[in-house]
């Protein structure tokens, strides 16, 4: 019986194979000088970190997108700003190592979406949690959530950024939704 592999492992196998990965029959690289080797391991650690946390975001906005067509909303649109908010959110998530909409010394979400550069909108709300395995896992927390599950169904919402950190083998997200 073949066992079944979790979603990041998948998917950190898939970028480390993509990367490392050379042709078996591929001629040997030529020489090359110092200045020429490939970017240090750090460089190239920050680069897959930032390959893999924009796939786990990417994958929510598919994940609520599905559940709001479902449920007869219309998708919502990625935002690089609301993508920022939440990120920054998420990161002082982790810095406090405490999940809350509001963090001590830190204003409330609206207005720091506001002051990513989602100005004049309408309506905003925002999902935070952690500790979900991936993207299937914390869609499906938010809809069992009524409070999550009203923001995700929320058919005047149009826009969307997720943020993810990974931090301690634990994840943690955020959704920030907005309608100007």
């Amino acid at each position: 019986m073949a066992k079944k592999i979790g979603f990041l492992p998948c998917l950190a196998l898939g970028l480390v194979l993509s990367v490392a990965a050379a042709p078996a029959d591929a001629a040997p690289a030529p020489a090359r000088s110092v200045t020429q080797l490939a970017p240090a391991p750090r460089v190239l650690d920050v680069v897959q970190r930032g390959l893999v946390q924009r796939v786990l975001e990417d994958r929510v906005l598919v994940l609520t997108n599905r559940k709001r067509r479902a449920h007869g909303c219309g998708a919502l649109r990625a935002s690089t700003i609301l993508r920022k908010s939440a990120r920054g959110h998420t990161v002082t998530m982790v810095a406090h190592n405490l999940m809350s909409h509001q963090l001590p010394g830190e204003p409330r979400f609206s207005i720091r979406i506001t002051r990513a550069g989602y100005t004049n909108w309408r309506v905003v709300a925002e999902n935070v949690a952690r500790g979900f395995s991936g993207p299937t896992a914390v869609v499906n927390a938010w809809m069992a959530s009524p409070s999550h599950r009203r923001n995700i169904l929320n058919c005047r919402l149009r826009d969307m950024g997720v943020g993810v950190v990974l931090a301690n083998g634990q994840l943690w997200w955020t959704q920030n939704f907005g309608r100007r």
